[in-house]
């Protein structure tokens, strides 16, 4: 009965995204990626930003098994006017 999901989501204002893997090494290569691309942009003071200027990339580990549940989240935070240019990266790059 053990699952394991592995997915890249974007999430924006509302606004949500989501890749699928098929396997956490190729997830974590395009999450590192993303990462890499996007450097500069992310959000330095965490304590102080408004929620609408919150871009949010994260990769979701989820394992689902007989006894539970395990799930895994990091993220990083960009500012919103990365948002339109973080999306066509990914969905011009994405396959699987």
């Amino acid at each position: 009965m053990g699952e394991d999901i592995y997915s890249i989501e974007l999430l924006h204002q509302g606004k949500y995204e989501s890749w699928d893997f098929s396997g956490e090494e190729k997830r974590n290569e395009f999450y590192e990626g993303v990462k890499n691309k996007f450097k500069g942009h992310e959000i330095e003071d965490r304590d102080n930003v408004e929620d609408t200027r919150i871009v949010q990339l994260s990769a979701t580990s989820l394992q689902i098994k007989k006894d539970g549940v395990s799930q895994t989240v990091p993220y990083e935070w960009y500012d919103a006017e990365s948002y339109e240019k973080i999306l066509e990266y990914i969905n011009n790059n994405y396959s699987e």
